[in-house]
Protein backbone atom coordinates (compact mmCIF):
# COMPACT_ATOMS: atom_id res chain seq x y z
CA UNK A 1 0.00 0.00 0.00
CA UNK A 2 1.62 3.23 -1.24
CA UNK A 3 1.02 6.42 1.23
CA UNK A 4 1.83 9.55 -0.39
CA UNK A 5 2.51 12.83 1.66
CA UNK A 6 2.38 16.66 0.70
CA UNK A 7 6.44 16.79 2.38
CA UNK A 8 6.93 20.25 0.77
CA UNK A 9 4.85 22.92 2.73
CA UNK A 10 3.89 26.21 2.56
CA UNK A 11 7.43 28.87 3.31
CA UNK A 12 5.18 30.95 5.69
CA UNK A 13 3.54 30.09 9.17
CA UNK A 14 -0.29 30.39 7.55
CA UNK A 15 -3.53 28.81 7.37
CA UNK A 16 -2.41 26.76 4.01
CA UNK A 17 0.60 25.44 6.18
CA UNK A 18 -1.59 24.19 8.75
CA UNK A 19 -3.87 22.41 6.66
CA UNK A 20 -1.03 20.41 4.49
CA UNK A 21 0.46 19.42 7.92
CA UNK A 22 -3.36 18.16 8.87
CA UNK A 23 -3.81 16.24 5.80
CA UNK A 24 -0.69 14.47 6.39
CA UNK A 25 -1.43 13.38 9.52
CA UNK A 26 -4.61 12.15 8.76
CA UNK A 27 -3.05 10.15 5.82
CA UNK A 28 -0.83 8.68 7.96
CA UNK A 29 -3.36 7.83 11.00
CA UNK A 30 -5.75 6.44 8.04
CA UNK A 31 -2.83 4.15 6.99
CA UNK A 32 -1.95 2.70 10.61
CA UNK A 33 -5.59 2.16 11.19
CA UNK A 34 -5.57 0.03 7.85
CA UNK A 35 -2.86 -1.66 8.77
CA UNK A 36 -3.81 -2.66 11.62
CA UNK A 37 -7.24 -3.67 10.66
CA UNK A 38 -5.56 -5.99 8.24
CA UNK A 39 -3.08 -7.51 10.60
CA UNK A 40 -6.17 -8.36 12.67
CA UNK A 41 -8.10 -9.65 9.67
CA UNK A 42 -4.79 -11.91 8.62
CA UNK A 43 -4.69 -13.55 12.16
CA UNK A 44 -7.95 -14.34 12.24
CA UNK A 45 -8.41 -15.58 8.59
CA UNK A 46 -8.73 -19.68 8.45
CA UNK A 47 -6.89 -18.76 4.92
CA UNK A 48 -4.49 -16.38 5.52
CA UNK A 49 -2.05 -17.32 2.76
CA UNK A 50 -2.12 -20.12 -0.14
CA UNK A 51 0.11 -23.25 0.17
CA UNK A 52 2.55 -21.95 -2.56
CA UNK A 53 3.24 -19.09 -0.18
CA UNK A 54 4.56 -20.75 2.40
CA UNK A 55 7.73 -22.57 2.34
CA UNK A 56 8.53 -26.01 3.05
CA UNK A 57 12.29 -28.19 2.70
CA UNK A 58 13.04 -26.52 -0.28
CA UNK A 59 10.13 -26.15 -1.94
CA UNK A 60 6.62 -24.78 -0.67
CA UNK A 61 3.34 -26.85 1.00
CA UNK A 62 1.29 -26.66 -2.14
CA UNK A 63 4.14 -28.36 -3.62
CA UNK A 64 4.31 -31.00 -1.06
CA UNK A 65 0.94 -31.89 -0.54
CA UNK A 66 1.13 -32.85 -4.70
CA UNK A 67 3.92 -35.15 -4.39
CA UNK A 68 2.40 -36.61 -1.29
CA UNK A 69 -1.28 -37.16 -3.25
CA UNK A 70 0.67 -38.51 -6.24
CA UNK A 71 2.15 -40.85 -3.48
CA UNK A 72 -1.22 -42.25 -2.31
CA UNK A 73 -2.83 -42.23 -6.11
CA UNK A 74 0.22 -44.31 -6.50
CA UNK A 75 -1.04 -46.41 -3.89
CA UNK A 76 -4.41 -46.89 -4.96
CA UNK A 77 -3.55 -47.84 -8.79
CA UNK A 78 -1.21 -50.56 -7.59
CA UNK A 79 -4.26 -51.94 -5.36
CA UNK A 80 -6.56 -52.34 -8.34
CA UNK A 81 -3.38 -55.03 -9.85
CA UNK A 82 -4.03 -56.75 -6.60
CA UNK A 83 -1.86 -55.97 -4.36
CA UNK A 84 -3.66 -53.31 -1.45
CA UNK A 85 -1.00 -53.84 1.20
CA UNK A 86 0.84 -50.87 0.60
CA UNK A 87 -2.78 -48.76 0.75
CA UNK A 88 -3.69 -50.31 3.51
CA UNK A 89 -0.49 -49.69 5.91
CA UNK A 90 -0.42 -46.41 4.49
CA UNK A 91 -4.57 -46.02 5.50
CA UNK A 92 -3.12 -46.54 8.99
CA UNK A 93 -1.37 -43.30 9.22
CA UNK A 94 -2.84 -40.85 11.00
CA UNK A 95 -2.20 -36.71 10.26
CA UNK A 96 0.20 -36.24 13.02
CA UNK A 97 2.27 -39.17 11.77
CA UNK A 98 1.45 -41.34 14.45
CA UNK A 99 0.42 -45.00 12.98
CA UNK A 100 -2.85 -47.16 14.19
CA UNK A 101 -2.37 -50.90 14.54
CA UNK A 102 -4.34 -51.80 11.80
CA UNK A 103 -6.60 -50.34 9.13
CA UNK A 104 -9.67 -51.54 11.29
CA UNK A 105 -8.30 -50.16 14.59
CA UNK A 106 -8.32 -46.68 12.86
CA UNK A 107 -11.43 -46.86 11.66
CA UNK A 108 -12.82 -48.37 14.49
CA UNK A 109 -11.53 -44.82 16.49
CA UNK A 110 -13.02 -42.85 13.88
CA UNK A 111 -16.76 -44.34 14.62
CA UNK A 112 -16.92 -43.85 17.69
CA UNK A 113 -15.86 -40.52 17.41
CA UNK A 114 -18.47 -39.90 14.78
CA UNK A 115 -20.98 -41.96 16.07
CA UNK A 116 -21.76 -40.40 19.21
CA UNK A 117 -20.76 -36.86 17.95
CA UNK A 118 -22.31 -33.76 19.32
CA UNK A 119 -24.33 -32.75 15.96
CA UNK A 120 -25.48 -29.72 17.81
CA UNK A 121 -22.68 -26.95 19.06
CA UNK A 122 -22.44 -26.12 22.11
CA UNK A 123 -19.49 -24.14 22.05
CA UNK A 124 -17.10 -22.68 19.34
CA UNK A 125 -14.83 -24.85 17.25
CA UNK A 126 -12.14 -23.75 19.54
CA UNK A 127 -14.16 -24.95 22.96
CA UNK A 128 -15.03 -21.55 23.80
CA UNK A 129 -18.26 -19.90 25.06
CA UNK A 130 -20.77 -20.33 22.14
CA UNK A 131 -21.37 -16.52 22.90
CA UNK A 132 -20.61 -13.62 25.20
CA UNK A 133 -23.78 -12.12 26.68
CA UNK A 134 -23.74 -8.16 27.93
CA UNK A 135 -26.78 -6.67 27.04
CA UNK A 136 -30.29 -8.47 26.92
CA UNK A 137 -32.45 -10.66 28.63
CA UNK A 138 -31.34 -14.38 30.34
CA UNK A 139 -35.15 -15.29 30.31
CA UNK A 140 -34.54 -15.11 26.37
CA UNK A 141 -31.84 -17.60 26.14
CA UNK A 142 -33.21 -20.94 25.83
CA UNK A 143 -30.96 -22.29 23.00
CA UNK A 144 -28.59 -25.18 24.29
CA UNK A 145 -24.95 -24.02 24.69
CA UNK A 146 -22.84 -22.76 27.17
CA UNK A 147 -22.95 -18.98 26.63
CA UNK A 148 -20.21 -16.44 28.96
CA UNK A 149 -21.71 -12.97 30.71
CA UNK A 150 -19.99 -9.83 31.38
CA UNK A 151 -20.16 -6.71 31.91
CA UNK A 152 -20.81 -3.95 29.40
CA UNK A 153 -18.08 -1.40 29.87
CA UNK A 154 -18.30 -1.94 33.60
CA UNK A 155 -22.32 -1.91 33.36
CA UNK A 156 -24.18 -4.86 34.68
CA UNK A 157 -27.05 -5.18 31.88
CA UNK A 158 -28.60 -8.67 31.72
CA UNK A 159 -31.83 -9.07 32.90
CA UNK A 160 -32.87 -11.45 35.46
CA UNK A 161 -29.86 -13.37 36.26
CA UNK A 162 -29.46 -14.38 39.69
CA UNK A 163 -26.24 -12.35 40.71
CA UNK A 164 -24.97 -9.29 38.74
CA UNK A 165 -21.28 -11.36 38.57
CA UNK A 166 -19.18 -12.17 35.79
CA UNK A 167 -19.90 -15.88 35.35
CA UNK A 168 -20.93 -18.83 32.98
CA UNK A 169 -24.34 -19.67 31.66
CA UNK A 170 -25.28 -23.00 30.64
CA UNK A 171 -28.48 -23.69 29.06
CA UNK A 172 -30.09 -27.53 28.48
CA UNK A 173 -32.83 -28.20 26.72
CA UNK A 174 -36.02 -30.94 28.03
CA UNK A 175 -37.51 -33.36 25.50
CA UNK A 176 -40.23 -30.46 25.06
CA UNK A 177 -39.21 -27.86 22.37
CA UNK A 178 -39.96 -24.87 25.43
CA UNK A 179 -38.58 -26.89 28.39
CA UNK A 180 -34.99 -25.40 29.51
CA UNK A 181 -32.69 -25.92 32.59
CA UNK A 182 -30.23 -22.73 33.23
CA UNK A 183 -27.32 -23.31 35.40
CA UNK A 184 -25.44 -20.36 36.35
CA UNK A 185 -21.67 -20.50 38.02
CA UNK A 186 -20.18 -17.14 38.99
CA UNK A 187 -16.35 -16.58 37.77
CA UNK A 188 -14.19 -16.67 40.99
CA UNK A 189 -11.46 -14.28 40.62
CA UNK A 190 -9.47 -15.64 43.97
CA UNK A 191 -9.31 -19.22 44.25
CA UNK A 192 -7.69 -19.44 47.43
CA UNK A 193 -9.56 -17.64 49.59
CA UNK A 194 -12.87 -20.06 49.36
CA UNK A 195 -14.52 -17.89 52.48
CA UNK A 196 -14.32 -14.48 51.30
CA UNK A 197 -15.30 -16.01 47.20
CA UNK A 198 -17.71 -19.14 47.74
CA UNK A 199 -18.17 -21.16 44.85
CA UNK A 200 -22.26 -21.10 44.44
CA UNK A 201 -24.20 -22.49 41.39
CA UNK A 202 -27.51 -21.38 40.23
CA UNK A 203 -30.28 -23.73 38.67
CA UNK A 204 -33.47 -22.31 37.38
CA UNK A 205 -35.89 -24.21 34.77
CA UNK A 206 -38.62 -23.00 32.49
CA UNK A 207 -42.15 -24.70 32.76
CA UNK A 208 -43.90 -25.86 30.03
CA UNK A 209 -47.24 -25.82 32.05
CA UNK A 210 -46.69 -22.50 33.74
CA UNK A 211 -44.87 -20.89 30.20
CA UNK A 212 -42.30 -19.21 33.12
CA UNK A 213 -39.54 -19.26 34.53
CA UNK A 214 -38.68 -20.22 37.83
CA UNK A 215 -36.93 -18.97 40.61
CA UNK A 216 -33.01 -19.25 40.71
CA UNK A 217 -32.29 -22.03 43.31
CA UNK A 218 -28.55 -21.29 44.72
CA UNK A 219 -26.21 -24.67 45.80
CA UNK A 220 -23.81 -24.12 48.87
CA UNK A 221 -20.43 -24.28 48.72
CA UNK A 222 -18.60 -27.01 49.41
CA UNK A 223 -16.14 -25.39 51.91
CA UNK A 224 -19.46 -24.01 53.28
CA UNK A 225 -20.94 -27.39 53.33
CA UNK A 226 -18.05 -29.37 55.15
CA UNK A 227 -17.72 -26.37 57.79
CA UNK A 228 -21.06 -26.96 58.40
CA UNK A 229 -21.56 -30.76 58.29
CA UNK A 230 -17.95 -30.88 60.57
CA UNK A 231 -19.32 -28.43 63.25
CA UNK A 232 -22.24 -30.78 63.71
CA UNK A 233 -21.88 -32.85 66.39
CA UNK A 234 -23.81 -35.06 69.43
CA UNK A 235 -23.09 -32.14 71.67
CA UNK A 236 -26.23 -29.88 70.26
CA UNK A 237 -29.86 -30.63 70.43
CA UNK A 238 -31.08 -34.31 70.98
CA UNK A 239 -34.36 -35.44 70.56
CA UNK A 240 -35.06 -38.41 72.50
CA UNK A 241 -38.00 -41.13 71.64
CA UNK A 242 -37.17 -42.59 75.37
CA UNK A 243 -39.96 -41.47 77.63
CA UNK A 244 -38.71 -40.02 81.23
CA UNK A 245 -40.65 -42.03 84.45
CA UNK A 246 -39.00 -40.07 87.16
CA UNK A 247 -37.66 -36.82 87.53
CA UNK A 248 -35.19 -37.40 89.92
CA UNK A 249 -32.26 -38.84 87.50
CA UNK A 250 -29.16 -37.33 87.94
CA UNK A 251 -28.49 -34.34 85.82
CA UNK A 252 -25.27 -36.33 85.30
CA UNK A 253 -26.83 -38.99 83.60
CA UNK A 254 -27.75 -36.24 80.44
CA UNK A 255 -26.21 -35.44 77.75
CA UNK A 256 -24.01 -32.42 76.63
CA UNK A 257 -26.38 -30.12 74.70
CA UNK A 258 -30.06 -29.56 74.68
CA UNK A 259 -32.19 -32.72 75.30
CA UNK A 260 -36.18 -32.80 74.38
CA UNK A 261 -38.05 -35.83 75.57
CA UNK A 262 -41.65 -36.22 76.37
CA UNK A 263 -42.46 -37.62 79.92
CA UNK A 264 -44.16 -40.88 80.82
CA UNK A 265 -47.85 -41.05 81.61
CA UNK A 266 -46.79 -42.50 84.75
CA UNK A 267 -44.15 -40.55 85.67
CA UNK A 268 -43.54 -38.84 88.54
CA UNK A 269 -41.82 -35.41 90.33
CA UNK A 270 -43.32 -32.92 87.83
CA UNK A 271 -44.80 -30.33 88.58
CA UNK A 272 -48.52 -30.78 87.11
CA UNK A 273 -51.25 -31.06 89.79
CA UNK A 274 -54.07 -33.32 90.36
CA UNK A 275 -52.87 -36.71 89.17
CA UNK A 276 -52.19 -39.30 86.29
CA UNK A 277 -54.61 -37.80 84.06
CA UNK A 278 -53.16 -34.33 83.68
CA UNK A 279 -49.48 -36.58 83.29
CA UNK A 280 -48.63 -35.18 79.80
CA UNK A 281 -46.11 -32.66 79.07
CA UNK A 282 -42.22 -32.90 77.64
CA UNK A 283 -38.98 -31.51 79.05
CA UNK A 284 -35.98 -29.80 77.84
CA UNK A 285 -32.66 -29.89 79.02
CA UNK A 286 -30.15 -27.40 78.84
CA UNK A 287 -26.31 -28.47 79.89
CA UNK A 288 -22.88 -27.08 79.39
CA UNK A 289 -21.72 -29.34 81.78
CA UNK A 290 -22.79 -31.17 85.30
CA UNK A 291 -21.95 -27.99 87.06
CA UNK A 292 -24.22 -25.82 84.25
CA UNK A 293 -27.50 -27.29 83.59
CA UNK A 294 -31.39 -26.15 83.33
CA UNK A 295 -33.97 -27.85 83.29
CA UNK A 296 -37.52 -27.02 81.64
CA UNK A 297 -40.77 -28.60 81.69
CA UNK A 298 -44.11 -27.68 79.71
CA UNK A 299 -47.44 -28.84 80.51
CA UNK A 300 -49.66 -30.04 77.54
CA UNK A 301 -52.76 -30.41 77.83
CA UNK A 302 -56.42 -29.60 75.84
CA UNK A 303 -57.64 -26.12 74.92
CA UNK A 304 -60.24 -25.97 78.21
CA UNK A 305 -57.17 -27.44 80.53
CA UNK A 306 -56.71 -24.21 82.65
CA UNK A 307 -53.28 -25.74 84.40
CA UNK A 308 -50.85 -25.11 81.55
CA UNK A 309 -47.78 -23.74 82.04
CA UNK A 310 -43.85 -24.26 82.33
CA UNK A 311 -41.45 -24.83 85.38
CA UNK A 312 -38.02 -24.65 85.47
CA UNK A 313 -35.40 -25.91 88.29
CA UNK A 314 -31.03 -26.87 88.13
CA UNK A 315 -28.98 -28.85 88.70
CA UNK A 316 -26.34 -28.54 91.83
CA UNK A 317 -23.93 -31.12 91.37
CA UNK A 318 -23.09 -30.86 94.83
CA UNK A 319 -27.08 -31.58 96.34
CA UNK A 320 -28.91 -32.38 93.59
CA UNK A 321 -32.04 -30.98 91.77
CA UNK A 322 -33.59 -27.58 93.14
CA UNK A 323 -37.48 -27.47 93.35
CA UNK A 324 -39.11 -26.23 90.66
CA UNK A 325 -40.36 -23.34 89.86
CA UNK A 326 -43.27 -21.95 88.10
CA UNK A 327 -42.02 -19.84 84.86
CA UNK A 328 -45.85 -18.75 83.36
CA UNK A 329 -49.21 -20.07 83.71
CA UNK A 330 -51.03 -22.21 86.27
CA UNK A 331 -53.09 -19.37 87.37
CA UNK A 332 -55.09 -20.74 90.17
CA UNK A 333 -58.36 -18.55 92.48
CA UNK A 334 -61.11 -19.68 94.77
CA UNK A 335 -64.42 -17.69 95.52
CA UNK A 336 -66.75 -18.98 98.08
CA UNK A 337 -69.34 -17.87 100.02
CA UNK A 338 -71.98 -18.94 102.63
CA UNK A 339 -75.98 -19.70 102.10
CA UNK A 340 -76.49 -20.06 105.53
CA UNK A 341 -76.37 -18.52 108.95
CA UNK A 342 -73.43 -19.66 111.63
CA UNK A 343 -74.27 -19.62 115.08
CA UNK A 344 -71.11 -18.97 116.75
CA UNK A 345 -70.00 -21.11 119.81
CA UNK A 346 -68.76 -19.14 123.32
CA UNK A 347 -65.62 -19.10 124.46
CA UNK A 348 -64.54 -21.65 121.39
CA UNK A 349 -62.54 -21.94 118.37
CA UNK A 350 -64.24 -22.78 115.55
CA UNK A 351 -63.99 -22.88 111.71
CA UNK A 352 -66.08 -20.69 109.35
CA UNK A 353 -68.51 -22.93 107.14
CA UNK A 354 -68.22 -21.58 103.39
CA UNK A 355 -70.47 -23.92 102.04
CA UNK A 356 -70.99 -21.84 98.79
CA UNK A 357 -68.58 -22.03 95.95
CA UNK A 358 -68.78 -18.66 93.85
CA UNK A 359 -65.76 -19.88 91.59
CA UNK A 360 -62.73 -22.10 91.99
CA UNK A 361 -60.67 -22.75 88.68
CA UNK A 362 -59.56 -26.16 90.15
CA UNK A 363 -61.80 -27.41 92.06
CA UNK A 364 -60.04 -27.25 94.95
CA UNK A 365 -62.13 -25.91 97.75
CA UNK A 366 -64.51 -28.92 99.85
CA UNK A 367 -68.05 -27.32 100.89
CA UNK A 368 -67.69 -30.74 103.07
CA UNK A 369 -65.10 -29.57 105.44
CA UNK A 370 -65.14 -25.80 104.82
CA UNK A 371 -61.13 -26.74 103.27
CA UNK A 372 -59.45 -25.25 100.22
CA UNK A 373 -56.60 -27.97 99.08
CA UNK A 374 -54.15 -26.26 97.22
CA UNK A 375 -53.45 -28.14 93.47
CA UNK A 376 -50.52 -25.73 92.27
CA UNK A 377 -47.75 -24.87 94.20
CA UNK A 378 -47.47 -20.99 94.49
CA UNK A 379 -47.39 -18.16 97.16
CA UNK A 380 -51.48 -17.20 97.57
CA UNK A 381 -53.05 -14.02 98.57
CA UNK A 382 -56.15 -14.41 100.86
CA UNK A 383 -58.62 -12.35 101.56
CA UNK A 384 -61.66 -12.72 104.45
CA UNK A 385 -64.39 -11.31 105.32
CA UNK A 386 -67.56 -11.48 107.57
CA UNK A 387 -70.77 -9.88 108.17
CA UNK A 388 -71.72 -11.02 111.92
CA UNK A 389 -74.69 -10.21 114.19
CA UNK A 390 -74.60 -9.80 117.75
CA UNK A 391 -75.45 -8.67 120.46
CA UNK A 392 -74.83 -5.37 122.54
CA UNK A 393 -72.54 -6.30 125.18
CA UNK A 394 -69.13 -7.39 125.79
CA UNK A 395 -66.80 -8.36 122.60
CA UNK A 396 -63.76 -10.32 122.19
CA UNK A 397 -63.54 -11.79 118.75
CA UNK A 398 -60.56 -13.27 116.74
CA UNK A 399 -60.45 -14.24 113.22
CA UNK A 400 -57.37 -16.33 112.46
CA UNK A 401 -56.38 -18.49 108.68
CA UNK A 402 -55.27 -22.12 109.23
CA UNK A 403 -52.61 -23.95 107.30
CA UNK A 404 -52.57 -27.70 107.62
CA UNK A 405 -54.75 -27.30 110.46
CA UNK A 406 -52.50 -24.61 112.78
CA UNK A 407 -52.83 -21.10 112.97
CA UNK A 408 -51.09 -19.58 110.44
CA UNK A 409 -52.00 -15.70 111.06
CA UNK A 410 -54.56 -13.54 113.05
CA UNK A 411 -56.16 -11.97 110.26
CA UNK A 412 -58.93 -9.66 112.62
CA UNK A 413 -59.08 -8.94 116.34
CA UNK A 414 -61.68 -6.89 117.77
CA UNK A 415 -62.46 -6.51 121.89
CA UNK A 416 -65.17 -3.91 122.72
CA UNK A 417 -67.14 -3.19 125.99
CA UNK A 418 -70.35 -1.19 124.86
CA UNK A 419 -70.99 2.16 126.98
CA UNK A 420 -74.30 2.65 125.99
CA UNK A 421 -76.25 -1.42 127.57
CA UNK A 422 -79.38 0.45 126.96
CA UNK A 423 -79.10 -0.22 122.97
CA UNK A 424 -79.82 -4.43 122.94
CA UNK A 425 -78.39 -4.72 119.03
CA UNK A 426 -74.95 -3.91 117.73
CA UNK A 427 -73.68 -5.47 114.51
CA UNK A 428 -70.57 -5.15 113.05
CA UNK A 429 -68.29 -6.40 110.21
CA UNK A 430 -65.41 -8.16 110.81
CA UNK A 431 -62.86 -7.87 107.58
CA UNK A 432 -59.15 -8.68 106.32
CA UNK A 433 -57.39 -8.69 103.06
CA UNK A 434 -53.64 -8.98 101.46
CA UNK A 435 -52.47 -12.40 103.77
CA UNK A 436 -49.64 -14.30 101.80
CA UNK A 437 -49.13 -17.74 102.44
CA UNK A 438 -47.03 -19.75 100.85
CA UNK A 439 -48.71 -23.62 99.58
CA UNK A 440 -47.26 -26.83 98.27
CA UNK A 441 -49.52 -29.17 96.56
CA UNK A 442 -52.00 -30.72 99.12
CA UNK A 443 -51.36 -28.11 101.86
CA UNK A 444 -54.83 -26.99 102.54
CA UNK A 445 -56.47 -23.47 104.55
CA UNK A 446 -59.27 -23.17 106.65
CA UNK A 447 -60.58 -20.16 108.37
CA UNK A 448 -61.21 -20.67 112.19
CA UNK A 449 -62.37 -17.84 114.18
CA UNK A 450 -62.51 -17.44 117.89
CA UNK A 451 -65.29 -16.32 120.82
CA UNK A 452 -65.11 -14.86 123.73
CA UNK A 453 -67.64 -15.53 126.77
CA UNK A 454 -70.90 -14.09 127.02
CA UNK A 455 -71.30 -13.30 123.80
CA UNK A 456 -74.16 -14.10 121.70
CA UNK A 457 -72.91 -13.88 117.99
CA UNK A 458 -73.92 -15.19 114.21
CA UNK A 459 -72.49 -14.97 111.23
CA UNK A 460 -75.05 -13.76 108.46
CA UNK A 461 -76.11 -15.21 105.63
CA UNK A 462 -75.20 -12.19 103.89
CA UNK A 463 -73.69 -12.65 100.00
CA UNK A 464 -70.52 -12.98 98.88
CA UNK A 465 -70.66 -8.86 99.22
CA UNK A 466 -70.42 -9.23 102.59
CA UNK A 467 -69.05 -12.72 103.69
CA UNK A 468 -66.24 -14.14 101.59
CA UNK A 469 -63.18 -16.27 101.40
CA UNK A 470 -60.91 -15.42 98.73
CA UNK A 471 -57.89 -17.19 97.57
CA UNK A 472 -55.66 -16.21 94.30
CA UNK A 473 -52.01 -17.52 93.38
CA UNK A 474 -50.00 -14.64 92.70
CA UNK A 475 -46.94 -16.64 91.64
CA UNK A 476 -44.52 -18.85 92.92
CA UNK A 477 -42.55 -19.28 96.10
CA UNK A 478 -39.65 -16.82 96.04
CA UNK A 479 -36.50 -18.97 97.20
CA UNK A 480 -36.01 -19.49 100.96
CA UNK A 481 -39.36 -19.48 101.88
Amino acid sequence: MAIKLIKTYSPNENATRLKQQEQDAQTIEDALNKQSSDLDTHENAKIAHSASQISYEGTNVDTAITALNKYVDNLVIEASKGDSNAEVVAARTNYDGTADSSLKARLDRYAKKTDNSQLFKLTTDQGLAKRLLTTGDLNDITEAGIYYCNTNNGSWELLNSPVQTTGWLEVIKGSFTTGALQRYTPYRGNVTSQNQNPQVTYIRNYSVGDQMWGSWSASADKSQTDAAISSITSQKINTSTTKITDASVSGNDYPIGITLQEIATTATGFPWYGGGSLAYGYVETHKLSNARLVQYFYEIGNAGQLTKGGWARHWHSDVGWSQWYSLFGNASWCNVSVTNEQVLTQSFTQKVKFDRVISDSHLQFNTANNRFIAKVRGMYMVGAGLYINRKKQYNNVELNLYRNGTRFKVIHQNRQDPNNTAADEFNQGHYASGVTVPLEVGDYLELFIFVGAGQDLTITANSGWYNYFDIYRIGDIPMGI
